[in-house]
């Protein structure tokens, strides 16, 4: 986009913003705006967010899981207000085996909806909208708190699988939920207002993407451990402390950029793939499994190892 540069006077110069982006962020006359350079670039930027509006979704006939979900996806996308309309007061929950009343679900999902709020409901709908405005400067305290969140909810499901503690590991699922609330939130702050530097909006986006895939990780075994309560041999219990740090170890790779890192977490990546497959004839079926599950989450930590690295070299 090409823009002529406009002479005032001996010394003022202006150039004029691209109209199509002034509507888009609502900028009006006497509105003040970030201006930042970059070498032989001007970054010029607003703290205003998206103005996505306003959306209706029909969740007749979903069950309480995918009417989580679709909520989810419309507040990840930045909608400000969501109303949620239903023709039977009544939804499954495959999960558990049980109906549950279609408002209840709702209440649920609104309290993981950071900043958001039901404002009315009715016999067959429900509004939630947002009460606060989401700001840039959020970012970067979600996403530590996203990261330290886990790593506190991988240690506690140690604990619990080690010693067989079933208070501690259904705890899990609270602590799901919160990381879940941040996670939600971090992606709502990146397709509402981006990141500082636009360039790095959709790795950061994938990064914490996958930090959400690896608390469901946790989530799941958790529910494996209270549902079979089997008892783990020695060496599963090193292999499973192996894997929790690998958690600490990408949170330190995230904060404290070091390419020679990286290759510290391959390691021990395939080196409990390859515990894993030893111990496969020594251990039961369960315990494999339960091992086999925990280690999905190395994967994902391998995915987020090169978008960090991309991050890094992004400019």
């Amino acid at each position: 986009m090409k823009r002529k540069v406009i002479q005032i006077a001996n010394s003022t110069q202006l150039v004029s913003l691209p109209r199509k982006w002034s509507q888009k962020y609502n900028i009006q006359k006497g509105d003040e705006l970030d201006v930042e350079e970059q070498g032989d670039k001007i970054i010029v930027g607003t703290e205003k967010t998206l103005e996505a509006g306003n959306v209706e979704i029909d969740i007749t006939g979903l069950d309480r899981t995918s009417t989580l979900y679709c909520i989810l996806a419309l507040y990840k996308i930045g909608y400000d207000e969501i109303t949620i309309k239903f023709e039977e007061p009544f939804t499954h929950h495959y999960r558990v085996n049980e109906k549950k009343k279609v408002i209840s679900v709702l209440h649920e999902i609104a309290n993981r909806l950071s900043g958001f709020e039901i404002i009315q409901q009715k016999e067959n709908f429900c509004v939630i909208k947002q009460m606060s405005e989401p700001s840039k400067k959020e970012f970067e305290v979600a996403l530590r708190r996203v990261f330290l969140l886990l790593i506190d909810a991988s240690k506690d499901l140690l604990d619990a699988a080690k010693n067989k503690d079933m208070v501690l590991a259904d705890t899990i699922e609270e602590k799901h939920d919160t990381v879940m609330t941040f996670t939600s939130y971090c992606l709502r702050l990146l397709n509402k207002v981006g990141y500082d530097n636009y360039k790095k909006t959709i790795i950061l986006y994938h990064i914490v993407s996958n930090l959400d895939k690896i608390v469901d990780v946790l989530k799941y075994s958790a529910r494996d451990l209270i549902a079979f309560r089997f008892t783990l041999n020695k060496e599963s219990k090193k292999i499973l402390e192996d894997i929790d740090k690998s958690i600490s170890m990408y949170y330190d790779f995230f904060y404290k950029f070091d390419i020679k890192r990286i290759q510290t977490l391959y390691e021990n990546r395939d080196m409990m793939l390859k515990s894993i497959r030893r111990l496969a004839k020594k251990c039961t079926p369960m315990e494999i499994l339960y091992l086999t599950n925990m280690s999905s989450l190395l994967e994902l930590i391998t995915d987020i190892s090169e978008a960090r690295v991309g991050l890094e070299y992004q400019k």
